[in-house]
């Protein structure tokens, strides 16, 4: 079976909303726009100094038969 994906594809991804909902859970209001850009740069930097680490997980546990 040959399955041919778009190159395009989004995997995953998190959102401005998805990181304001997040915020309302947790204190009831939402970020301001700096606070927005101190997330945004934390969630990057975690996610960057992580990702061969998950990425090979992933790609392990799927092709795993």
């Amino acid at each position: 079976m040959n399955i041919n994906y778009n190159d395009e594809r989004t995997v995953f991804a998190i959102t401005a909303e998805d990181l304001q909902d997040v915020t309302v859970s947790m204190f009831e209001r939402r970020l301001t726009e700096d606070e927005m850009r101190t997330a945004e740069k934390c969630i990057e930097s975690g996610l960057s100094s992580g990702i061969n680490t998950i990425f090979r997980a992933a790609i392990e546990e799927a092709t795993e038969k």
